[in-house]
């Protein structure tokens, strides 16, 4: 029992001797010295505000589409007998260009039946006409009073006349459902999916294919409000020839910069109820480029593309670098050798540069490197001042080096001794000292004892010669 008591106190005494020992060294310990934020003098880039004008781009991203898109259809019904070596995904045809036909034989032999119906009518009306004058003249002659409608025969004339006008309007409807047969473009399109082929039996109204126009291309933009004042727009609908905006069209998918020129020629009149944006749309001419007269490649119908619109121009106002902004409304100045914060209104803003129109005044500095860490009004002297170094307190010179380039001497100082050891610097003894006696050459040593010869000094005995 004793000796367990023993060695609990052995060990709580150990375990005691090692808390204190870790204690006293904790306090002991070296600590390196702290600078405070608010001591630290900064040196910072400033520029100068000064107002200028600006034009502000709005940016935003869509797709395209072809301005027509329609779902061709058959207007008669039929067996396909004909189609163009073209009717393929992709194939373009030319306003008036035949893209398939419907067999004509029925609507052929209906137009012939139908001039034969006109033929009739021509004659029952010619035989109408000549026996209503034939009892006209015998009422003149015989007839006493004056004769009713019916003895002259005119409401059967009408109905001759009535009867040859519906055969010449069969006679019409027969010869358009025969051109019908025919299959034409009604204006510059391309195939985008065809939906029939060659022998297959159609019937009135069915999808022959869907196709898209390739005279212009719109691109509907999703615009906020803030961008719709940014572009000063004061009118919806069609814009005038003077409010036409100009847009460049950029293809996502490119890595080459290539660039389509389009005109916002409208906005439309209202707002979408969910997104609560406004549209506008930018139109684009031979986006195809199947005139040949461009540089860009074709823009197809459901790129998603990059859209930049430059508005009008903005005076009086300030741009600043992003870097220069503390957060989204405050700016870095510098004042009273201070670095200090300033809010400002924010009119626009971009990957670059933030343009400011209340907020600053002219001649402010703007700080447009500011410190990782920031106390408000911590100490910073001007580095560069609109990209020239500032020498002087706190300036750049030689490379960066605060004060000037001077100490970039001292360098050349020592070069110059080694290579001149008789004109070097020498020690209390006149000798130098060990070290610099023991970097010089034998040739060196002879000089500098020659020096010493001539002076009448004698050189202490056991030295490194």
């Amino acid at each position: 029992m004793n000796k367990s008591k023993s060695q609990l106190k052995i060990v709580a005494g150990i375990f005691i001797f090692t808390a204190i020992a870790f204690t006293v060294m904790y306090i002991s310990r070296p600590t390196a010295p702290v600078e405070k934020l608010e001591d630290r003098v900064e040196r910072l880039e400033v520029i100068t505000a000064k107002k200028q004008d600006v034009f502000p781009t709005v940016n935003t991203q869509a797709v395209v589409e072809s301005r027509l898109n329609i779902n061709l259809k058959s207007q008669v019904s039929g067996q396909i007998v004909f189609v163009s070596p073209k009717f393929l995904s992709g194939g373009f045809f030319d306003t008036g260009d035949v893209i398939l036909q419907i067999d004509p034989s029925d609507y052929e032999l209906a137009l012939i039946q139908a001039e034969v119906n006109v033929a009739k009518a021509e004659q029952t009306l010619s035989v109408e006409k000549e026996q209503a004058d034939i009892a006209k003249r015998d009422w003149q002659k015989y007839g006493q009073g004056e004769a009713t409608e019916l003895v002259l025969r005119i409401p059967q004339l009408r109905e001759a006349e009535a009867g040859l006008k519906g055969a010449q309007a069969n006679y019409a409807a027969q010869r358009i459902r025969l051109e019908r047969t025919e299959v034409k473009a009604p204006f510059p399109l391309m195939i985008d999916q065809k939906q029939v082929d060659l022998g297959q039996i159609v019937s009135n109204n069915q999808e022959l294919a869907l196709v898209f126009g390739t005279e212009e291309a719109e691109i509907r933009m999703p615009l906020s409000q803030k961008q719709i004042d940014l572009l000063n727009v004061t009118n919806v609908g069609i814009l005038a020839a003077e409010d036409v905006l100009d847009v460049k069209v950029r293809d996502l998918t490119r890595d080459n910069n290539i660039i389509w020129n389009a005109k916002i020629l409208r906005f439309e009149s209202s707002i979408d109820r969910k997104s609560r944006v406004y549209y506008a749309v930018a139109t684009i001419y031979d986006p195809m480029n199947l005139k040949q007269d461009k540089e860009t490649p074709p823009l197809l119908p459901g790129v998603f593309v990059d859209i930049e619109v430059q508005g009008p121009k903005i005076s009086g106002v300030f741009q600043v670098p992003v870097k220069a902004m503390r957060d989204d409304d405050n700016i870095f100045i510098y004042e009273d050798e201070k670095l200090i914060t300033k809010r400002v209104v924010v009119l626009d803003r971009n990957d670059d540069f933030i343009t400011i129109i209340s907020g600053l005044e002219v001649g402010d500095t703007i700080t447009v490197s500011p410190p990782f860490s920031y106390v408000p009004g911590m100490k910073s002297l001007i580095a560069s001042l609109d990209g020239v170094p500032v020498a002087g307190r706190g300036g750049r010179q030689g490379g960066g080096r605060p004060g000037g380039a001077a100490p970039a001497s001292r360098p050349a100082t020592t070069a110059t001794a080694a290579e001149n050891p008789a004109n070097a610097p020498a020690s209390a003894d006149g000798q130098g000292s060990r070290a610099e006696r023991a970097n010089l050459t034998p040739e060196q040593r002879a000089t500098r004892r020659a020096g010493r010869q001539a002076a009448g000094v004698t050189p202490p005995q056991g030295g490194n010669q």
